[in-house]
């Protein structure tokens, strides 16, 4: 047989393949891709960097997409620095984020006072997106702040995630277990210093398992969402020292459309009303920690605690409120085991609260919020665990975004019957290069 009818068959194969894929192709997308055929630029829509992965990485942090062009490293101030590819199959990127912070109490009755300056956050992120549908992110946090006070590891973040699926992406590793929103957003986009006592105490932190989720259930534009995950229960950076493991759900909806729900403040001023509302329940079996993955480890008892919270966001012309009330409830409030010889009693910590925040953007970089939340414990919980309420407001200056902005925020809070309660103040100051 001549090459030149070798050559000629080739040709009439690929031909084939290529009419039976436009075929096959559903309405409205793109031919899949035939070896050897160059989609022409009509059918070439979508950037090769899989858009089914999140718009945001696993910190809540949002993530821009490559544009074509050539083999380059990006520096951006609020992107970091990224290598990108000319294909825009792979992306990496790194970022640094501190929060340098004054701070000072003063009880009222006057007897005790507080100021000191801390670094409340030092992190470095790094993110790698790759082969049209994985996704790597590692961040480390350095600060004292960042870091249980009875075991030091820098990781807070380490996961691996799966994106091929638009309705079933899958995260393996250790980050944020999906609960309550203002614990999922970034602390990085928070309008207030830091988030409120009473998600503080009820929230669930991070954990390593693996979760199965979707930002866009549907294809209906990020009107609907899940999570559903299963992890060690034990909190990060731990070995399980028991069997137990923490079942988590979340489901979520924006019924106005897709929009900026994990960044606190209306930094678009959008003239378009913006909601978002979600539900989550958990339950962690046999934990060893009193606030269920996090607090020092028990020396014998373990408990099983049930989770609930609901939140909702809105955001409407540079005004932004977000609410949230949270439970959690253990199957038994103390156990006590011999120690050495003698009896000792541990208490479980069951409580339930609500917190409310609005604020409103007044200029492109000029912002006032104000927040009210209150925590009550249930039944014969531990009596360290007090009802306590926060009463506060914050005052914004964005200087470019939450990339640079400068915080000052004020508290009263007051624990258990003592109205006299503590005066709070804080300075803060973020840069997110």
């Amino acid at each position: 047989m001549s090459p030149l009818t070798n050559h000629a068959r080739a040709a009439g194969l690929i031909l084939i393949l290529s009419s039976t894929s436009r075929v096959l192709a559903a309405p409205g997308e793109p031919p899949p891709a035939v070896p050897g055929v160059a989609l022409s630029h009509h059918h070439s829509s979508a950037p090769p960097l899989l858009p089914g992965l999140p718009t945001s990485d696993p910190n809540g942090d949002p993530v821009a997409l490559p544009t074509e062009g050539e083999d380059r490293i990006d520096a951006t101030f609020g992107r970091g620095v990224r290598f990108l590819s000319a294909e825009r199959d792979f992306q990496l990127q790194f970022r640094g984020r501190l929060q340098p912070r004054f701070l000072t109490e003063l009880a009222a009755s006057g007897d005790r006072s507080v100021s000191e300056f801390v670094i409340r956050r030092a992190r470095l992120a790094f993110l790698g997106r790759f082969q049209d549908s994985w996704e790597l992110y590692l961040q480390l946090g350095f600060s004292h702040e960042d870091n249980e006070p009875d075991y030091y590891n820098p990781i807070r973040d380490a996961t691996l995630t799966y994106g091929v699926l638009r309705d079933a992406m899958i995260r393996v590793g250790q980050g944020k277990v999906p609960f309550d929103r203002q614990r999922t957003n970034s602390s990085s986009a928070l309008q207030f210093a830091d988030r409120s006592i009473v998600m503080t105490e009820l929230t669930l932190d991070r954990d390593v398992g693996v979760q199965v989720f979707s930002e866009n259930l549907g294809g209906w534009g990020g009107i609907l969402g899940y999570n559903v995950g299963l992890f060690s229960g034990d909190g990060r950076n731990r070995l399980a020292t028991n069997s137990g493991l923490l079942v988590a759900l979340r489901i979520w909806t924006s019924p106005f459309g897709e929009f900026d729900a994990n960044v606190e403040s209306d930094l678009s001023r959008g003239r378009t009303l913006r909601l978002a509302w979600g539900f989550a329940a958990a339950k962690n079996f046999d934990t060893v920690r009193p606030k269920s993955t996090t607090g020092e480890t028990y020396e014998a008892s373990s408990f099983d605690y049930t989770h609930l919270t609901t939140d909702l966001h809105l955001k409407w012309r540079g005004f932004s409120w977000l609410s949230e009330a949270l439970y959690r409830r253990a199957d038994t409030d103390s156990e006590t085991h011999l120690v050495d010889g003698a009896p000792l009693t541990e208490f479980s910590r069951s409580a339930w609260g609500f917190f409310t925040q609005a604020g409103y953007l007044w200029t492109e970089h000029f912002e006032t919020a104000a927040r009210y939340g209150e925590l009550f414990p249930i039944g014969q919980t531990d009596p360290a665990l007090l009802h306590e309420r926060e009463l506060g407001s914050a005052i914004n200056y964005y200087l470019s975004g939450h990339n640079l902005k400068i915080t000052v925020d004020y508290f009263f809070v007051t624990r258990g019957d003592d109205w006299d309660g503590t005066h709070q103040a804080r300075v803060q100051t973020q840069l997110y290069f």
